[in-house]
């Protein structure tokens, strides 16, 4: 594994102003001739959560482990949280993908199968990157290679959805919109019939940000026309990322989160239904 922490604004030479954050960290495979082939392979950025207040670890590096062993190069993005707001987010989120699609020859990608998974507020700014990549904001910057921001693929396990006060999740929808509209963010108000293929998973008796947020949003998808599969557990509470040891304590040993880990795989045969698949070739061309 080769890892590095990449400054976005530095790679971008964009200015910072308010920014503080706005790093890729990279958790990439080896290329050794001794393999015998050229390994093309998918690649996933992981947006954790947070509420947009902190980034949370335990949806960091746990969950790239686990899609680098399933054979993804994979990004973590550390994204700016309050009182930094929109457009800052949204501008790291759509820098991170695009320093992949920039660099995916160099660093033996699959061009057309990055996709990108997005946990609670995490989620959030994954829906804004794949319904809203061409935000006034992001074509500012990027002009038409804003169409390149949108993930070929997009997973959110108990995402933040709405700006609903029946439903929301209010300090993600308030710390990402600053003084803007909320319903310019709510993501089910905005999705599209281009979108890419959509996987979500929830837990019924998640207390933090209510299940509506996925219903909502599987929703909206169906009706667009946009390949989508979601999964609802009976039973969890919310935060649980990879369900296992390495997150939790003792309670990885339940059941429940046994259960509720399988969503890991159950993402990875969705994608791999989707052309999510390595590829090789040969290291004479």
């Amino acid at each position: 594994m080769t890892t590095q922490r990449i400054d976005l604004y530095e790679y971008f030479q964009a200015e910072r102003k308010d920014a503080k954050n706005g790093y890729l960290c990279t958790y990439c495979h080896r290329h050794e001739p001794e393999y015998g082939a050229k390994k093309l392979r998918p690649a996933m950025l992981v947006i954790p959560g947070g509420g947009y207040e902190f980034v949370s670890y335990r949806e960091h590096e746990e969950v790239a482990l686990r899609f680098f062993a399933a054979g993804y190069d994979v990004f973590v993005l550390e994204y700016d949280i309050k009182p930094v707001a929109y457009p800052a987010q949204l501008l790291q989120a759509a820098m991170a993908m695009l320093y992949i699609r920039r660099e995916a020859k160099n660093l033996w990608i699959l061009e057309d199968k990055i996709a990108a998974c997005g946990f609670s507020a995490g989620g959030h700014l994954c829906g804004a990157i794949s319904f809203l990549y061409d935000d006034p904001a992001v074509k500012k910057v990027f002009g038409k290679e804003c169409e390149k921001v949108k993930p070929d693929a997009s997973v959110f396990a108990y995402s933040v959805v709405t700006s609903d006060p029946a439903f929301w999740h209010e300090g993600s929808i308030r710390n990402f919109s600053g003084k803007e509209d909320f319903d310019r963010f709510s993501l089910e108000k905005h999705v599209r019939a281009d979108a890419s293929p959509c996987f979500l998973w929830a837990t019924t008796t998640d207390d933090c940000v209510p299940v509506e947020n996925s219903l909502l949003l599987y929703g909206a998808l169906h009706k667009a026309g946009v390949p989508v599969e979601m999964h609802l557990f009976e039973n969890g509470p919310h935060g649980m990322s990879t369900c296992d040891e390495e997150v939790y304590m003792g309670e990885a040993k339940d059941p429940t989160f046994l259960h509720v880990g399988r969503w890991v795989e159950l993402s990875l045969e969705f994608l791999a239904l989707h052309g999510f698949k390595q590829k090789f070739e040969s290291l004479q061309k």
